[in-house]
């Protein structure tokens, strides 16, 4: 059996490990859960940890897709998320990126238990490189609970104004985050500045004492991040004394209701990007890269990659391939491994997104697919 294979017969065991553990009623939240079935996004497997968030930030979509500012924990218990995860035909141990954070802060007093059990149980069963993103102060319990998981997370920490404090009304004091995310990266975790969402003349306008700040408390690396904007969204920032014109020019698709549509920013990440990189700042163009380099990996999933080319790089060999697809029952006519590219070429239609995104992540080399006619 390859590596890959056994990463897969892995998988298979743990959940049934599960499935023979848990009751009937843990069984059947878990399988109808959408963490056993859903597509991991580019930053990797969104895994949520509660639901709504009481920081209401201006620039927040969570409130557009229905969530409350009222937190409560995700339903699932640790168990109940590891077994889903298990059934999940995208997932791969070791290999499928884990993003803790997307739809409620998860270090909320309601969230941080919940949060920090997550982390720990999915990084003990699976092993999958994980990444959390927060605006709390990463005080002693929050990093003990962190590094009981994936010693290697990358912690993400918000920054995007000093002075507004109009932008994030009850969310903790964005100096005294950068503080603890700096003691944090000297005691060794892997922390970088998250600016994002950037807001054109408020996160542009600080950028340089945002970053200064950043350094000299000890902070090394940076993601650049764009807003995204709703009709609500554009609303609040307005009412902050955002100019809400130039971001309405800078829309990349008309505004619709709670649709969530990207602010074009590429001119403000290149002029951020150059403040940062002279002041000493590794800077990466997306979360999942930090998170690439947090656990030098590599990964050539998206257009945007290879990210980390330096990255650890195992051979896999044409037969790793043809053993893993005889596993997965998959029928090929042939398979021709490359250094960074795998192309393969199949017999019969078959679910090419699922099988082009689980080769990419287990062997972190591009996939081309083709179709025997």
């Amino acid at each position: 059996m390859s590596r890959l294979t056994h990463l897969f017969e892995f998988k298979k065991k743990v959940s049934d490990e599960f499935r023979n553990m848990l009751s009937p009623e843990s069984k059947a939240k878990a399988e109808g859960d959408h963490h056993s079935r859903r597509k991991p996004r580019p930053c990797g497997m969104t895994i949520h940890t509660g639901v709504g968030c009481s920081y209401i930030c201006t620039y927040c979509y969570i409130y557009d897709m229905g969530f409350a500012a009222r937190p409560k924990p995700y339903p699932l218990k640790p168990e109940e998320i590891v077994y889903a995860l298990t059934l999940n035909p995208y997932i791969i141990p070791e290999r499928t990126l884990a993003a803790y954070g997307s739809v409620t802060e998860p270090f909320l007093p309601e969230t941080t238990g919940r949060a920090l059990v997550y982390m720990r149980d999915i990084y003990r069963w699976l092993g999958l490189p994980a990444q959390v993103s927060t605006k709390a102060i990463l005080e002693e319990e929050i990093l003990r609970g962190i590094a009981a998981g994936d010693p290697k997370t990358s912690i993400l920490v918000t920054a995007v104004t000093l002075s507004d404090r109009r932008i994030e009304p009850r969310a903790p004091d964005p100096a005294e985050r950068i503080r603890s995310a700096g003691e944090a990266s000297r005691r060794g975790f892997k922390v970088s500045l998250f600016m994002r969402p950037i807001i054109h003349g408020i996160t542009d306008v600080e950028a340089e004492k945002i970053l200064r700040l950043a350094a000299d408390s000890g902070i090394k690396s940076a993601v650049l991040g764009s807003l995204r904007v709703t009709e609500r969204i554009l609303r609040n920032l307005g009412r902050c004394g955002v100019n809400i014109e130039e971001i309405k020019r800078r829309l990349a698709k008309p505004l619709s209701g709670s649709r969530q549509i990207e602010v074009r920013s590429a001119d403000l990440k290149r002029r951020i990007k150059r403040i940062a990189e002279d002041l000493g700042f590794s800077v990466f163009r997306a979360a999942c890269e930090a998170n690439v380099y947090a656990h030098g990996r590599r990964c050539s999933i998206c257009n945007m990659g290879p990210c980390n080319i330096n990255g650890r790089l195992e051979l896999v060999e044409n037969n790793d391939i043809k053993d893993l697809f005889e596993y997965l029952n998959v029928r090929y006519r042939d398979v021709n491994v490359a250094e960074n590219v795998i192309k393969v070429t199949l017999r019969g239609k078959g679910d090419d997104e699922r099988l082009k995104y689980i080769i990419s992540a287990a062997t972190y080399r591009r996939v081309v697919l083709d179709h025997l006619v």
